[in-house]
């Protein structure tokens, strides 16, 4: 049965161009948002990403709580972020809402996410392992302040991302892996290419399946590199499902 929301959503859908109900829901998000522009666990339910939700939490502590500790310092600052993963474009949004004055960009695999484009949100369309693509959006924006990984949760994919764009995170900054949780998953078993919104578009005859050694590896690698005071890697924060990689 279709919630209330869901409903009001379709109608909207039948009554209104995509044009007409774009500028409507930045309207009514901006208005609800106006108390809560530095509370990024409120803007969080606003813009209705899944970051905050129980889901994405452990113990009570959600991604947006864990972010609102250590990305705060960002705020007020003229910075680039890059999310990997765009789905429906709720998280950028709130991402813009929570650092204003900022340039937000968006990769994702799907074309179709092109859409959710807006003044100071750009989105690249290719794939978060397709090395081309990553160099060309570093050099658009000119490096990122803060990167942000929940695109495939394939472990291929993901250490594929970070070997790429880490050199161009600048000093400071912050890189962070979600849904850690997903990397001891064969994904491919899951059905992924279509439960999950995008994945379809990954060569069918690529295996996105999981063998978690390979995080582990990475994870051994640039931990030993940081305890052997090589590399920039400043410190790493491990949280449930998510981590977060500082460059110093």
């Amino acid at each position: 049965m279709k919630s209330e929301k869901e409903s009001f959503r379709e109608l909207l859908k039948r009554k209104l161009t995509p044009g007409q109900i774009k500028v409507l829901r930045g309207l009514y998000e901006v208005v609800l948002s106006l108390p809560f522009s530095g509370n990024l666990q409120m803007l969080g339910r606003i813009y209705e990403t899944d970051k905050g939700d129980e889901n994405h939490s452990y113990k009570g502590v959600s991604y947006l709580d864990v972010y609102a500790k250590c990305l705060a310092p960002f705020r007020g600052k003229p910075i680039s972020m890059l999310e990997i993963g765009v789905f429906r474009g709720e998280s950028l949004r709130m991402w813009k809402r929570y650092f204003p004055g900022s340039n937000i960009y968006g990769l994702d695999i799907d074309p179709g996410t092109k859409q959710f484009e807006e003044n100071r949100i750009c989105i690249e369309i290719g794939s978060q392992a397709d090395a081309a693509v990553l160099e060309g959006l570093a050099k658009k924006s000119g490096g990122f302040d803060i990167i942000l990984d929940d695109g495939s949760h394939v472990n291929k994919h993901m250490i594929k991302s970070f070997d790429c764009l880490f050199k161009h995170l600048k000093k400071g900054g912050v890189y962070i892996i979600e849904d850690l949780g997903c990397s001891y998953f064969p994904l491919d078993q899951g059905n992924v290419r279509e439960v999950w919104p995008g994945m379809k578009y990954n060569p069918a005859d690529e295996t996105l399946d999981n063998d978690r050694l390979d995080m582990d590896e990475f994870f051994k690698k640039i931990i030993s590199d940081m305890d052997h005071r090589q590399g920039d890697i400043l410190s790493i924060q491990f949280w449930s499902s998510t981590c977060l990689i500082f460059k110093g």
